[in-house]
């Protein structure tokens, strides 16, 4: 009989933190899984951690020679057998509710393709740091965050069907280490829906070996080529790229910088992509809502109503404009970003003393 779920880690030199993470998936309080466990050619001793653990519904798979993460997860997709994936890092924990809430909560809503669940973050020690709640109440939601550049769904906690994603041909190695961001995209462009499950069902560890940080220029690199083709599949404006980068909140890549006549130009585009967002996804007035608040709550009121007031005189214009479009001021950004992280670390641990 084949198992409900499929956990699947792909590990290379995954010590010290391995035995940690395989743990917590063993002691899981919804028990019907297999555990598939790709190996990638691990030199530090990680197999011999694997090979310590008889619990039969482990499966291991060693690579011959060290092939990276993206092809390993791929694999593990052919390989698993379970109705539904859930991703482990070999360097995280699950909590032990993890799987039996998240597998009820698809059986619920059988709507919802993937979902992810609440994290917190802990130290190298296994202190927690920092919690991560958010919400994904409708397509959307899901769509509007693909649209502004972020990920929906986090993958160190996520569960996905697995027939979903193998229609979809998996993971696409040419984007490593954005994969996941490109993978949701296909999904939400394929118009599944995702959701997040209000409950807190992983410790998602930081350190400076994660591969965000060691190829962080890559993957952000990666992530903006995402990005760029999902925005044209609904702008066809040459100015996509500039309506990409707004939504992202970078520097125009044209050089016009947001000059007035400019802003006009790209304000059209973003309209424009939403009304063609709308009639090929077939969005529902709730789902155009959401959307539409995801964008403009990233980009703030004068993008909103920015085909008015790009109609006012040049003064008056940038004053209104970029007084409530304030993110859009590159060292505005950097300083509310800066003082926002401050203020939830500071928040964290006073609540931490409270309890």
């Amino acid at each position: 009989m084949k198992p409900r779920v499929t956990v699947l880690t792909t590990v290379y030199n995954g010590l010290p933190y391995l035995s940690e993470a395989i743990e917590s998936i063993l002691n899981q309080t919804y028990t019907d899984f297999e555990f598939l466990i790709i190996d990638d050619a691990s030199t530090d001793g990680s197999q011999e951690c694997i090979n310590s653990f008889t619990d039969p519904r482990i499966r291991v798979s060693k690579n011959e020679k060290n092939i990276g993460q993206v092809p390993s997860l791929n694999k593990g997709l052919q390989l698993a057998r379970g109705k539904y994936i859930a991703r482990l890092d070999q360097d995280d924990v699950s909590l032990p509710n993890r799987l039996e809430e998240q597998i009820g909560f698809l059986e619920e809503h059988l709507d919802i393709s993937i979902i992810c669940s609440w994290e917190h973050s802990i130290d190298s020690d296994g202190r927690k740091v920092r919690d991560w709640k958010s919400v994904l109440k409708n397509y959307g939601d899901f769509l509007g965050t693909i649209l502004i550049g972020k990920c929906p769904v986090w993958h160190p906690s996520v569960m996905f069907k697995k027939e979903v994603v193998m229609k979809l041909d998996g993971f696409d190695t040419s984007y490593a280490p954005a994969e996941d961001y490109e993978l949701w995209k296909r999904i939400a462009l394929k118009r599944h829906n995702a959701a997040i499950v209000p409950r807190f069902h992983l410790l998602q560890r930081l350190h400076n070996r994660r591969l965000s940080i060691l190829q962080g220029d890559r993957q952000a690199d990666h992530a903006e080529r995402a990005h760029n083709e999902t925005i044209s599949k609904f702008s066809p404006h040459q100015d996509v790229n500039c309506l990409a980068a707004l939504l992202r909140l970078e520097k125009d890549p044209c050089g016009r910088e947001y000059d007035r006549k400019h802003m006009r130009e790209i304000i059209c585009a973003l309209y424009e992509m939403i009304s063609n967002v709308r009639d090929k996804q077939n969005l529902s007035n709730n789902e155009l809502k959401s959307l539409k608040n995801i964008v403009y709550r990233r980009l703030g009121l004068g993008v909103r109503y920015g085909g008015v007031l790009t109609r006012l005189p040049s003064v008056m214009f940038y004053l209104l404009f970029f007084g409530l479009s304030p993110l859009l001021i590159p060292k505005v950004r950097i300083a509310l970003s800066g003082f926002y992280n401050k203020l939830h670390e500071f928040r964290y641990k006073v609540n931490l003393f409270r309890h």
